[in-house]
């Protein structure tokens, strides 16, 4: 005898026991049906389940489920926390920023240049600071003005390139030493007079230790203020940037100092550093310490988040090595709109943990991982083992990379790609560190701010270099020539020659000093009267030794040593 098949009736999510549907859908859902047999069914009744069976309209879903659930218990398998071994699409979100300087096109020159950068209303300052500092001293002085600074940069830069011993050999009487453009410019007393009292910021307005307006800075505050405006105002950076520390040496005392063993300049001020392929410092910020005495916890983080505020939703290309890079950061990065990649230590938070072992892995071999979040991972065994994290990689490519052996010869290998673009694009700070130390003005100072000031000084010189290479891409003009033509122009004088080559000084009338004495020629020159009538020509010692004219003393005008004859 036949059994008629039982048919049980499973309620649905939404369906409570009694039959009723919940509110929140008011949707009913199919019933799932499921046929349960008696173990005493006959072949036709077999035949007339099978019939039903093949007629159901469920039985694809079923199989597709099932196939589902085979995967995802794969996946589950292969799942280390938020991390498994799948790959994810490169991000090729399209960039379309521009890359370049943004000046007027009449600013060509480099003197029109650096004083976008070094801006006017900078030496403004400087000026009138200096001004009220030797006056807070209550003894009598000659102030300084705008052209007199100028020409006192000028000096500085060109110390860069002609480097001596001690700075008083450019003014030496020795003539295998003595400098004879430098010494032309400027009297070596008013050269120390500016160079000692040279002030940035009100001495007397600074706030005490423990006021909430204190500021370690204060003293350089202004130049730190005004340069990180104009950088960021007058040009465009690259699509790939780096996030890097620079240092500033120093061997003084200071609470802002910090001793890095492994580094090259291991003691000095540290600076975080924004910079893009071309050497260009976009942005810096210097380390200040302990914040109430407390070391600030996600220091890394931080720094990189203050320093790629301004490329949110751009979709610059941003690198940095193993001390800023997190998972967090990553996360936080994409979420602005920021493509970030870098290095990070085997010791960070949330990174996977079912990975090989060193000692498993072969030279060149890799392994990757990606998140849900969009984050890929990759351990890549080298020369060293080494770790990445990026926010739009994938974690899977693989690309070919030659390497120089010791004998001289090519080999090509096997590398991320992860790690090919990384060693590509760190190197921005690194390049601007580079162009900044072949011609810096490298001089010991007891005050602690001279060196901060200086090497910015010598930073601003470079970027106005970089411009300048950009506003004219024919050029074949060097740093070298750059600065040279930089401090012919902010001395006043005019080189015909494109390259930069200093012309020679041609005397007049009106330019030169008539009848120095002996005195004053040591006072004022350091130099014997010999030596002076090589220097300023048309000059001739005067037997009855006359005094020295009020014209000759302190601070001359811009036309007191020459003028320029342009062939």
């Amino acid at each position: 005898m036949e059994e008629d098949a039982e048919i049980v009736f499973i309620p649905s999510d939404n369906e409570s026991e009694d039959g009723e549907y919940g509110l929140d859908d008011g949707m009913e859902e199919d019933a799932e049906v499921f046929s349960i047999q008696s173990d005493n069914e006959s072949k036709g009744g077999d035949d007339e389940l099978d019939d039903s069976i093949m007629t159901s309209p469920n039985v694809n879903s079923v199989s597709s489920d099932d196939e589902e659930d085979t995967c995802l218990e794969k996946r589950m398998t292969e799942l280390d926390g938020i991390w498994e071994k799948k790959s994810r699409k490169y991000d090729d979100t399209q960039f379309s920023e521009e890359c370049g300087p943004n000046l007027p096109d009449n600013f060509i020159s480099p003197l029109d240049i650096f004083l976008c950068l070094f801006s006017e209303s900078l030496i403004d300052t400087i000026v009138k600071q200096t001004n009220i500092y030797c006056s807070q001293s209550q003894k009598p002085f000659e102030p300084t003005t705008r052209e007199e600074m100028l020409r006192f940069l000028a000096i500085n830069i060109m110390m860069g390139i002609k480097k001596l011993p001690c700075i008083r050999d450019y003014w030496s009487s020795n003539s295998q030493l003595r400098d004879t453009y430098i010494s032309s410019v400027m009297p070596l007393n008013r050269f120390f007079f500016l160079l000692s009292k040279m002030h940035l910021n009100d001495n007397s307005l600074m706030p005490k230790k423990g006021d909430p307006n204190y500021d370690k800075l204060y003293k350089i505050a202004p130049m730190i203020n005004q340069l990180s405006e104009n950088f960021l105002k007058f040009y465009n950076p690259t699509k790939e940037q780096a996030v890097d520390e620079s240092m500033i040496k120093f061997k003084g005392r200071s609470t802002l100092k910090q001793y890095l063993p492994q580094k090259p300049i291991k003691r000095g001020y540290k600076v975080w550093v924004r910079a893009d392929l071309n050497g260009f410092v976009c942005q810096f910020e210097i380390y200040t310490g302990k914040i109430n005495g407390r070391p600030e916890k996600l220091l890394g983080e931080r720094v990189v988040r203050d320093l790629s505020r301004k490329l949110a939703f751009k979709f610059y290309h941003l690198y940095f090595d193993n001390y800023f890079t997190s998972l967090s950061l990553m996360i936080s990065l994409k979420q602005d709109g920021i493509l970030a990649c870098g290095t990070v230590r085997s010791n960070r938070k949330d990174l996977p943990k079912m990975q090989k072992t060193n000692k498993s892995m072969n030279k060149g071999e890799s392994e990757f991982r990606s998140s849900f979040k969009g984050i890929g991972w990759v351990k890549w065994f080298d020369n060293k083992h080494v770790q990445f994290l990026s926010n739009f990689h994938d974690p899977s490519e693989i690309v070919n990379v030659k390497r120089k052996q010791k004998d001289g010869t090519i080999l090509e290998r096997t590398a991320p790609r992860i790690a090919h673009d990384y060693n590509c694009f760190m190197g921005c700070v690194d390049k601007a560190d580079m162009l900044k130390s072949v011609y810096e003005r490298d001089r010991k100072s007891k005050k602690w701010w001279h060196r901060i000031f200086w090497h910015f000084a010598d930073v601003t010189v470079v970027n106005s270099f970089i411009i300048y290479k950009q506003r004219n891409t024919d050029s074949q003009m060097t740093l070298k020539h750059f600065r040279l033509l930089l401090v012919d122009q902010l001395i006043g004088y005019y080189s015909s020659n494109k390259r930069g080559t200093i012309v020679e000084l041609q005397s007049s009338e009106e330019s030169t000093p008539q009848n120095l004495s002996q005195k004053s020629i040591g006072m004022y020159f350091n130099i014997s009267v010999e030596d002076l009538q090589y220097a300023v020509p048309n000059i001739e010692p005067n037997e009855a030794g006359p005094s020295v004219p009020k014209k000759a003393r302190g601070t001359r005008s811009s036309s007191s040593y020459g003028s320029v004859s342009i062939k």
